[in-house]
């Protein structure tokens, strides 16, 4: 075996074994009744919430599914030894108030995220979405030093007639100038993909 091929094997048992003990740290503490964990969402238009509590059934103990827009970040942050947190993804990126949450309070959050997920329009069905995706987590996970070792991307849902008037109108000039696409509804919302990420984390290995 050739030096290049031993440090390959090398690298790859590494990485299995730190993801082994890390599935095993997420199954240990979510059994561990007197770890409080909250799921952190930030929605626009409920396609993210839906997705944070299929999440979060899929987890089947007890995590608090939480509301961005609605909590107080030091009150949350003493609250709870664990998070998980997830975003809905626009145009104008992750949800700024969850955004405001990474950056503020870095030092008391980064080190209790154990996982996270981000909700968008974004298939990854090709080389160019699967980057798109990336780069939307690079975005999102860019306040923090210490990033988030599971996470995971799902579909969204957009219903034209519950949009405001401005996202309407960006997202019209967005499909016909940039997707050169039909703008219309849809909704690629997935309830089994969502809870089978909230079940990778007992069995995760």
């Amino acid at each position: 075996m050739n030096r290049r091929s031993f440090l390959l094997n090398v690298g790859v048992a590494l990485a299995s074994a730190s993801a082994f003990s890390f599935g095993n740290s997420i199954k240990a503490l979510i059994e561990n009744r007197s770890e409080k964990i909250a799921l952190i969402y930030g929605s626009r238009y409920g396609a993210t919430e839906d997705s944070a509590k299929w999440i979060a059934k899929g987890i089947g103990s007890d995590v608090d599914v939480l509301n961005i827009e609605t909590i107080d970040f030091t009150e949350t942050l003493n609250q709870y030894d664990k998070f998980i947190i997830g975003s809905g993804i626009w145009i104008d990126g992750a949800h700024k108030r969850l955004m405001e949450l990474l950056s503020t309070h870095t030092i008391q959050i980064e080190s209790k995220i154990i996982a996270s997920f981000i909700v968008c329009g974004t298939t990854g069905e090709d080389v160019a979405g699967k980057a798109r995706i990336e780069g939307y987590f690079e975005r999102f996970h860019k306040p923090l030093t210490v990033k988030p070792v599971l996470k995971k991307h799902f579909g969204g849902r957009m219903t034209i007639e519950k949009l405001s008037e401005k996202d309407r109108k960006l997202l019209d000039n967005f499909y016909k100038n940039v997707l050169k696409r039909e703008f219309k509804s849809w909704d690629r919302t997935n309830p089994e993909e969502a809870e089978k990420f909230g079940i990778s984390m007992l069995k995760y290995s």
